[in-house]
């Protein structure tokens, strides 16, 4: 069987003063027209990706951008061609989006993208979008409310034990409010069931084995913990929408995360660690963020 063609694509989130991010309509005649997808377009031979990607935007939207700085980069294969995607996030632009290519543009909360019929590449970037990329363990309502007025970040809050801890909705609610993710940390599907209960973003599980296909649309997010690739590909056979890649031993080299990162195709976030020192090198090496954990492991 002959090699799917492969093409590297640069693409970008610009948001507006709302925190709005923007989406694009592919026009007729294109490749999935009427789908919708974040702007960019293919990397010309030997470009620099963000050279690449103000070019596009530049292109497509008429803006020009000042600063960016890079999402998630993953591979995803459809049954023609297989696509590399680099993804930014843009900082800093200067100008009015407008749909140079005569295609529709929209702008969407975050939370309101799985409604979209997005491309499938692009699903990915919709969680990644959604989740700050400091995670953190808490144990409680008391660790949480500590993180007031600090960055948004992504919440692991550790419900396991004999019998589940629950969670407080209204602390869910504030911490929300206050731009941070939260979901349930635990051993099983009672943590899906805890994080509805208190209107959690989603759930965190440290066993699966069962289909985690809670949210097919996913805005209910089921993130899993796993050691290797092979039990990375297998919590998103299962559904998982982003994983937490922890191995007993400790965590992974660097090369090993860069391939593992690359073969999975969905947000991971490397753990366990004490502080974020080391964030901007695993971003490097492809992961979406960090988690530390200021409690300890039940």
């Amino acid at each position: 069987m002959a090699e799917l063609p492969e093409i590297h694509v640069v693409a970008g989130a610009l948001f507006d003063a709302a925190g709005r991010v923007l989406i694009a309509q592919r026009p007729r005649g294109r490749h999935m027209a009427g789908r919708w997808e974040f702007p960019g377009g293919k990397l010309g031979f030997g470009e620099d990706r963000l050279l690449g990607l103000k070019r596009e935007l530049s292109e497509e939207l008429g803006v020009t951008v000042h600063s960016a700085r890079p999402l998630i980069r993953l591979y995803h294969s459809y049954p023609d061609r297989r696509v590399l995607l680099d993804f930014w996030r843009v900082i800093e632009y200067a100008g009015t989006p407008k749909g140079l290519d005569s295609q529709a543009l929209a702008w969407v909360k975050s939370d309101d993208l799985p409604g979209h019929d997005l491309l499938e590449v692009d699903r990915a970037i919709v969680t990644a979008l959604r989740l700050p990329q400091l995670a953190r363990v808490i144990s409680g309502a008391a660790q949480l409310a500590a993180l007031s007025g600090s960055e948004a970040q992504t919440i692991f809050w550790h419900v396991a034990g004999s019998p589940a801890k629950p969670l407080d909705a209204a602390v869910v609610r504030s911490a929300r409010a206050a731009g941070h993710r939260v979901f349930a940390l635990g051993d099983g599907v009672e943590a899906i069931r805890i994080a509805d209960a208190a209107g959690a973003d989603g759930a965190v599980l440290r066993r699966h084995g069962q289909n985690l296909h809670v949210d097919r649309e996913g805005a209910f997010l089921v993130g899993v913990v796993c050691e290797d690739e092979a039990g990375a590909l297998e919590a998103i056979g299962e559904g998982a929408h982003f994983l937490v890649v922890a191995p007993q031993r400790g965590p992974l080299q660097h090369r090993e995360l860069q391939h593992l990162c690359e073969v999975v195709g969905i947000p991971v976030f490397a753990g366990w660690y004490p502080d974020a020192r080391r964030l901007e090198q695993l971003q490097m090496a492809g992961a979406h963020g960090c988690v530390v954990i200021t409690t300890k492991r039940g």
